[in-house]
């Protein structure tokens, strides 16, 4: 899996498909974090809704690089359909993780005395919404929806969706929580679980589904 990942790393990396949400992800952090003054949860609470998305497009992104007969080629030297999804998934997540750790490290740098409670809570906040933009990512790639229209059209539905929809208890009880001051442990708990839940559930269902199809 970890060499399936390495090869996903390189396509997404020759194809530069990964710029744009990264860059507009950085910019928004960069606005975000400027004051040093300003209280950091409610700022983790906007980029980590940031990166939800980014983590969303990053997964298309790597999935939909390749063409059918590509991809029956990687799934090939793989021997396993679990194989490529893990390697995609975890190519992904790595490219969140390094986007969280400058992120909630540009944040304690800014500020002056540093709380490194809260900056474990911004990097748990920002890896649970990677997870949860990952497993919202998998369904709306070309694993299950062919035609690009189809698919950025229901990723913006989902998204929408998983963060202004309160009545969806995945990570907008947490956000909300931290841009509004009340207390986030149990929506940061609840945010984990249904976060990993969710992953699995999603890399699941795509990969049976286009096994199915295959």
């Amino acid at each position: 899996m970890l060499a399936v990942s390495r090869y996903y790393l390189a396509l997404l990396g020759h194809s530069q498909r990964y710029l744009p949400a990264a860059l507009a992800y950085l910019a928004l952090c960069a606005i975000l974090y400027a004051d040093p003054n300003s209280p950091v949860l409610p700022l983790y609470g906007v980029s980590g809704g940031g990166l939800l998305a980014v983590g969303c497009w990053l997964t298309i992104a790597v999935l939909d690089i390749e063409d059918p007969v590509q991809r029956l080629i990687t799934l090939s030297h793989a021997r396993s359909r679990r194989r490529t999804i893990g390697g995609a998934v975890l190519a992904v997540f790595g490219c969140a993780g390094v986007l969280t750790v400058i992120t909630v490290g540009w944040s304690v740098l800014r500020a002056g005395d540093p709380r490194w409670s809260l900056a474990g809570t911004g990097l748990l906040t920002h890896l649970v919404c990677a997870l949860l933009g990952i497993a919202i990512g998998l369904p709306c790639s070309r694993l299950l929806i062919a035609r690009i229209g189809w698919t950025v059209l229901v990723a913006v539905l989902a998204l929408g969706v998983v963060l202004l929809g309160k009545w969806v208890p995945l990570v907008h009880p947490l956000l909300q929580a931290l841009m509004s001051g009340t207390a986030y442990g149990a929506p940061l708990a609840l945010a984990a679980g249904t976060a990993v839940a969710g992953l699995a559930l999603s890399a699941g269902v795509v990969g049976f589904v286009s096994a199915r199809r295959a």
